[in-house]
Order: structure tokens, then C-alpha cells, then sequence
């Protein structure tokens, strides 16, 4: 069963007034008349073809299709379009015989054979449309298919990226305190069992407590205290690319943080069509920005969905912004 989506009737009433037009063009030459006054009657019987074509598309999308077998959709869309062709010229006459608006009087088997004509048109042009909108459903399913493999191969470089990091981390205490080497790895695989089933894109939620669970990790080799603050807005409803929020925050540890203690404050807001996820540390001025193995690959993750990484530096904090466009 193929849905019809909004954008798509277009397609559907530009297929509608094409046959409207052409049966007004078709009855002018029939008695002589001049095209210019069949306009009228070829705008009512577009109108007649497309409001039939959405209420039999709707119906059978909704309804009737869900009960056919599979191999019967096509014949039967066809059927219905043959029908909405059919009956949209047939009211299209009367509708004009009854306001007397151009002066056409045809025999019923006239009426019926011109009828019938709309009926195969709008059936043979409906079969073009849909193989148009099939073969466009299939290439975004290739194109879909092609960036989830995409992403899968960028998530296997941050994966052992991101364990390379967290191992080295937790191996620090091993010697220095045990204990909290143990709680490090018991954290650390509750980590990993929540983000081993999820999606390469995750809500913003999600992320976040991702997040908070890899803190739970990395704050045990804080040398001096840093504090972790979240603010998202309510109207922030986004998905992001998983781990994203971890390389922001441990590319702020990476630069002095973790030794002089500060902050790390995430922000999600709108900004005009724009969704903005801010991550700002106050581990110090960054100068310049050398991009490693995560932020790069975050980078390019990041363009996959209609997304961007952004930098700044001020006095004593860097700040990277998450842009996601609408």
C-alpha cells in the first residue's frame, strides 16, 4: 500500500485539471464552439476528478487496502481512478447543464463515451503517478538506508574512541583508589548496557542521560571539583547523535578542566527556526581548535541530520554549539 503524503496531491490535481482542460478542449471541437468558452466547464471537471481522486485515495488508504491482499492494491487503485475519471466527467456535464453556463447539449451515449475517455485517461495517467511517486519512495529509502549505514560506520570510529578514553580513565585508579575503580566499573557498564540497544539518534533526553551516566564515571578521576548544570527549554524536542553530548563534555576535560576544577553548563533552546544544544566549560580561553578523532567525527555525524558544529571562545570559557535546522 503506497500513502499518498500531502505534497503529493499537488501531483494529483495537476493530473485532475490536465484532463479537465483536455475533455473541455475534446467537447469544443466536437460542436464548434471556441475553447474560451469551455474553460469553465474544463475548471468544474478538474474539480469534480480531484475530489473524487482524495476521497477514494483516502478511503482506500484508510479502509478498503487493509483488507486486500497485496497483489490486488494496484488493480484496485486503478479501478478507483478509472472511476474518479468516470464520474467526475459525468457530474462535470451535468453540473453544467443545470446552470446552463455553456451551451452543450450531448446525447447520453455522448456524455457516457466522453465519460468513459476520463475514466482510462485519469486510470493511465494515475498508473504514471504512481510508478513516479514508487520510484521516489524507493530512492529515499536507498538514500535513508545509505545514511543509516553511514552512520553506523561513524559510530563504530567513536565507540572504541570513547572506551579507549572511559578504560584509560578508570586505570588511573586502579592503583591510587580501588574502590572507587570499582564503582567506576560497575557505572561504566550501566553505561554501556543503556546505550548498546539505542539508535544512532537519540531524543535530546535521552542524551542527557547518557550523559549524566558518564559523569557518574569520569567525576571520580576529578582532580579539583567541577560542577555539571543543565538548563533545556521545554519546547526543545530534538533528536541528536548519540554520544555527542560525552565528546563535548570530555573535550572540555581534556583541556585543563579536570585540573583546575569550574564548570561545564549544557544549554538547549530555539533560537528563531533553529535548535541549539550549548555545551560551555570554563576550563579556559581556547585558542584555537585542533579537531581529534571525536570531534571530527562528531562533525560529520552532525551533517547527516541537517546539523552543525559551532565554536567560540571568550575570556576564561569555550563554548560549542549543536545548530539543528528546521
Amino acid at each position: 500500500m503506497l500513502r499518498v503524503r500531502f505534497g503529493e496531491w499537488g501531483y494529483i490535481l495537476l493530473l485532475a485539471s490536465i484532463l479537465g482542460f483536455s475533455i473541455s478542449g475534446f467537447s469544443a471541437s466536437l460542436i464548434g464552439e471556441s475553447l474560451a468558452s469551455f474553460l469553465f466547464l474544463g475548471v468544474l471537471t478538474a474539480f469534480y476528478i480531484f475530489l473524487l481522486s482524495f476521497f477514494t485515495t483516502e478511503i482506500n488508504n484508510r479502509w478498503l487496502l487493509k483488507r486486500l491482499p497485496s497483489s490486488l492494491s494496484v488493480p484496485f487503485g486503478l479501478s478507483s481512478a478509472f472511476l474518479s475519471g468516470l464520474f467526475g466527467g459525468f457530474l462535470g456535464y451535468l453540473t453544467n447543464r443545470e446552470l446552463n453556463i455553456v451551451p452543450l447539449t450531448l446525447s447520453f451515449q455522448k456524455v457516457l463515451e466522453l465519460s468513459f475517455f476520463l475514466g482510462v485517461m485519469t486510470s493511465s495517467l494515475g498508473y504514471l503517478l504512481y510508478k513516479l511517486v514508487l520510484s521516489q519512495r524507493k530512492e529515499e529509502e536507498s538514500r535513508r538506508l545509505l545514511l543509516e549505514e553511514h552512520l553506523r560506520n561513524l559510530e563504530a570510529q567513536i565507540s572504541p574512541h570513547f572506551l579507549f578514553n572511559t578504560l584509560n580513565a578508570i586505570a588511573e585508579l586502579v592503583h591510587a583508589d580501588p574502590q572507587k575503580a570499582e564503582s567506576s566499573i560497575i557505572a561504566f557498564s550501566k553505561l554501556l548496557r543503556k546505550s548498546l540497544y539505542m539508535e544512532p539518534f537519540i531524543s535530546l533526553e535521552d542524551e542527557l542521560e547518557l550523559l549524566k551516566e558518564y559523569w557518574e564515571v569520569i567525576s571520580l578521576r576529578f582532580i579539583s571539583p567541577i560542577d555539571l548544570k543543565i538548563q533545556v527549554e521545554e519546547n526543545v524536542d530534538l533528536r541528536v547523535p548519540k554520544f555527542s553530548l560525552q565528546v563535548l563534555v570530555e573535550n572540555a576535560l581534556k583541556h585543563g578542566l579536570k585540573f583546575r576544577g569550574g564548570s561545564v553548563k549544557i544549554r538547549a533552546y530555539t533560537q528563531g527556526k533553529e535548535k541549539v544544544v550549548q555545551v560551555e566549560d570554563s576550563g579556559g580561553t581556547l585558542y584555537s581548535l585542533k579537531e581529534g578523532v571525536g570531534i571530527g567525527n562528531l562533525r560529520k555525524r552532525l551533517s547527516l541530520c541537517n546539523g552543525e558544529l559551532q565554536w567560540s571562545s571568550e575570556e576564561g570559557k569555550t563554548i560549542f554549539r549543536m545548530v539543528f535546522r528546521e
